[in-house]
């Protein structure tokens, strides 16, 4: 049988099956409409109904009749409600859905497909030659494209295209679109009829009129236009040449921001500059050119600033130029892409044409915030993106050699420094000016304006020290920094000057960041010049002297400043949590960790009390302050502990006994402090470091305590005597902390915190006090395997007890069940330790001491019960 009729036999079967339910909607829908049509005329041969003439008017005046008042409500009567507005309009129903839309889409889908199975069947069954194949689509185009058009000056004419219904003429329009696009690319892809130049032409031809035929069909047709011309390139290829996409991609760009522009469709610029973007992607992993690449990453990032910031934003009075989230996001998001295209296209040789790029990407979002007021956050966002540009610079070393801090040293230093001035310029100068002469900027904008001059240079200072010297000891840098000193404070007298002369918000916000930049210059000057270590401590004093700053000339603004700074010291502790190198001092305490850690933690905290509200809670950057001065506080007492215990070498891999228990210490004596400060009214960041420190002691003597250095597992040797040893160290002293720390959050913490922190106190002093009289009794080796001798074993009994009493009585003394319970367990435990190890495993007169002594400790339990715990209420005298 011929496959033509066996085709046509199948296709007839769905036709019968599909045309009954169809038929039936549409009878259903033709049968109200008559019954509508018939009830309409029906009434119209009626004709109107007999309106009643008015009387005629009285000349005698007649009396007023006396108000009456309206009659009383009867009880139980629904008072009349006033009817209510208009009712909200129902969604469509099953029938709508089905008439208006779907049967729309399903159509326009059938189209395209219909065309593309009719080639296909002409390809298969060889009807056609492949010249008439490639007329024939073209002629289908050309007849959907007719269609749609007659359908659109039929239905609507210049009318817009509905919103709520699919509209039938664009639908029919894009499958002509879709027909064109497949046509061509079959001619070339497929047959060879035209090369890679005509058909790049002509696709990009139809994408760009698809784009325009939008103007009268809506976005749709000109989000299919865009697609078809973005894929153009991956369809036709380029000859393995970057140039030819590089410079047609912008023109399709653009093109579709002026239309996006024109009728204001935001989502076909954001569908745009979203291709536009992987396409930078895409280029930067394909190409080997990286010249063009970076060429095309600029030309985009420039039209996207343009339409996104520039556009939108300019023209709008300084009084009324309140930052723009879009724009924002825009160059953000922008520079987050040039970061990974110049990651993606570092050169293997000279980097001229990088540091072009790379310069030239930082200076597009600040001059769109600088020409447009409401995109100024367009000049942080230029910071951060030479920041980072810093960070990728390309390297000269290979992975042989020793590591310095983060990179194997850089690639042209002089290019280098010159790259980050021009850029660190590019951003700071626009700043300033639009600073110094917007005095009626909205505050958040003149805060964006100050904190892209003043940090920049700052930024671009830091990490090209970090770059060329190294951390070493540099006085070219610590000049570098003078002179950023000496032209901050010449900026802060301008503001000044001129805040004098007309008083701002705007100009006291410029005098505050550039008073805080000439702090921040010089203690960057100051580490660059004297130890070169780390740059944590000229941050920590940055803050320290911003937030003396913020409160000595009450800008509330440079609080935040205070943040970010405290941020940065944040991700510097994320990337790399040792802040000094290996030729650490072996002094005790006093060594290279007190200006790495101490004195960044003493600080922030004082920038915390610093700009502290009183009466207010704490607020971001008071917390942000509290959080670093807390981390790094607790930093450098575990590390001064590791230090004094391993000779200086931070980076020992074993760990001993005084060690884990005096981390323990530390931990409980933090959380204890922090709990004594904390309150219902005191800050997140008090109450949770009060937690965050005691899960920390939980798990170290849980784990280090209790597994890792437990001398009765490793067998390691216990320094000390009988009385004051290793064991008292990290055990005893820790139980009693966490004790303590359990009676101070009696109140202020949950019942569970309490609850945890006796049990830890209980647990490591049950453990300290066995191990104290193992050590006693087998010196300083107390491990299992060693023999355990009768008078050690009853001895275990005797401690238990002991404690078990203590407990007792310090429940009874401050009414704490938990102790309580807890001396019930331990006098539990020794009882079934005598009764089933004592009674077999002891002899002589220790077996009977082990039952007398357990006898008269449990009677006098029994008794102390009776009279303090569950004495009877006194009986009232007759």
């Amino acid at each position: 049988m011929d496959d033509g009729f066996l085709l046509f036999a199948v296709l007839a079967i769905l036709a019968s099956a599909l045309s009954g339910p169809v038929a039936l909607v549409v009878a259903l829908r033709q049968r109200s409409r008559i019954r509508a049509l018939e009830r309409r005329l029906a009434g119209l041969e009626a004709g109107p109904a007999p309106v009643a003439e008015p009387p005629l008017p009285v000349p005698e005046p007649r009396p007023a009749a006396p108000a009456v008042p309206p009659p009383a409500p009867k009880a139980g009567a629904v008072p009349a409600v006033a009817p209510a507005g208009p009712p909200e309009p129902a969604g469509p129903s099953f029938e709508e859905r089905f008439g208006t839309r779907w049967t729309v889409w399903a159509g326009g889908l059938a189209l395209a497909l219909g065309a593309v199975l009719l080639v296909r069947y002409s390809v298969e069954q060889g009807v056609f030659g492949p010249g008439l194949r490639i007329a024939a689509g073209f002629a289908l185009a050309l007849a959907l494209g007719a269609l749609g058009e007659g359908l659109r000056r039929r239905l609507r004419g210049a009318a817009p295209a509905p919103a709520v219904w699919p509209d039938v003429p664009a639908i029919v329009t894009a499958a002509a679109i879709a027909a064109v696009f497949g046509t061509v690319y079959a001619a070339h892809a497929l047959y060879g009829f035209v090369g890679p130049l005509p058909a790049f032409a002509g696709l990009a031809a139809t994408g760009l009129a698809a784009m325009v035929a939008a103007l009268l069909h809506g976005p749709a047709l000109a989000g299919l236009g865009l697609l078809g011309a973005l894929a153009t390139p991956l369809l036709v290829g380029g000859g393995g040449s970057p140039w030819p996409p590089v410079l047609y991609l912008p023109v399709v760009t653009a093109c579709a921001y002026a239309f996006a522009w024109l009728k204001g469709w935001r989502a076909l610029a954001v569908a745009g500059a979203a291709g536009a973007a992987a396409w930078c992607l895409l280029l930067a992993l394909l190409a080997r050119n990286g010249t063009a690449v970076q060429v095309h990453l600029v030309v985009q990032q420039a039209l996207a600033a343009l339409i996104f910031a520039v556009l939108p934003g300019r023209g709008v009075p300084d009084e009324a130029a309140r930052l723009d989230r879009g724009a924002a996001l825009a160059l953000a998001a922008w520079g987050g892409v040039a970061l990974a295209v110049l990651a993606l296209t570092t050169p293997a040789g000279t980097v001229a044409g990088w540091a072009a790029a790379s310069v030239a990407v930082v200076a597009v979002p600040a001059a769109a915030g600088f020409v447009a007021a409401p995109a100024a956050a367009g000049l942080p966002v230029a910071a951060l993106t030479l920041a980072g540009i810093l960070v990728l610079w390309p390297e000269v070393g290979t992975a042989d050699e020793p590591l310095v801090l983060l990179w194997h040293g850089a690639r042209d230093p002089v290019l280098l420094l010159a790259a980050a001035g021009a850029a660190a310029a590019s951003v700071a100068v626009p700043g300033a000016l639009r600073l110094l002469g917007g005095s009626r900027l909205p505050y958040s904008t003149a805060l964006a304006c100050a904190a892209g001059a003043a940090s920049t240079p700052l930024a671009a200072l830091a990490l090209a020290d970090l770059r060329l010297a190294a951390g070493e000891v540099s006085p070219g840098f610590a000049v570098a920094a003078g002179a950023f000193a000496a032209a901050f404070c010449g900026l802060a007298a301008l503001c000044r000057r001129q805040g004098d002369a007309t008083p701002s918000a705007a100009l006291t916000l410029g005098l505050g960041a550039f008073a805080s930049a000439v702090v921040a210059s010089l203690c960057l000057g100051l580490v660059f010049a004297l130890s070169g270590a780390s740059l944590t401590p000229a941050l920590a004093g940055a803050a320290l002297g911003t937030g003396w700053i913020a409160r000595r000339l009450d800008i509330p603004a440079l609080r935040w400043c205070v943040a970010g700074l405290g941020a940065i010291v944040a991700g510097r502790l994320a990337w790399d949590p040792a802040l000094v190198g290996p030729g650490l001092s072996p002094t005790p305490l006093l060594n290279g960790l007190v200006t790495a850690y101490g004195l960044p933690a003493l600080c922030f905290g004082l920038a915390a009390r610093v700009i502290r509200r009183p009466g207010r809670p704490a607020d971001a950057p008071e917390q942000v302050a509290q959080a670093l001065g807390l981390l790094l506080g607790g930093l450098f007492v575990f590390l001064e502990i590791r230090h004094a215990l391993h000779g200086g070498d931070l980076a020992a891999p074993e760990t001993s006994l005084p060690e884990q228990g005096l981390a323990t210490l530390a931990s409980l004596g933090f959380s204890l402090v922090l709990t004594r400060f904390s309150g219902p009214a005191s800050s997140p960041v008090i109450r949770f470091g009060g937690l965050a420190f005691a899960v920390l002691a939980l798990a170290q003597g849980a784990l280090g305590l209790g597994f890792v250095a437990n001398p009765l597992l490793t067998d390691e040797p216990v320094a000390g005597g009988a009385v004051v040893n290793d064991v008292v160290l990290a055990y005893l002293l820790p139980a009693a902390a966490a004790l303590g720390l359990a009676g101070a959050a009696r109140g202020v913490r949950p019942v569970w915190f309490v609850r945890a922190a006796a049990g830890l106190g209980l647990a490591l002093g049950f453990l300290g006090i066995c191990l104290a009289v193992r050590h006693g009794f087998q010196g300083e080796r107390i491990g299992l395997d060693r023999a355990t001798g009768q008078a050690e074993w009853y001895a275990y009994s005797a401690a238990w007890l002991a404690l078990g009493l203590a407990a007792l009585g310090w429940g009874i003394l401050r009414g704490s069940v938990i102790a309580r319970l807890a001396s019930a367990g331990l006098v539990g435990l020794a009882t079934l330790k005598v009764f089933l190890l004592d009674l077999a495993g002891l002899e002589g007169p220790l077996r009977a001491l082990s039952f007398l002594g357990l006898g008269a400790c449990l009677i006098g339990i029994g008794l102390v019960y009776q009279r303090l715990v569950f004495a009877p209420a006194a009986r009232p005298e007759a």
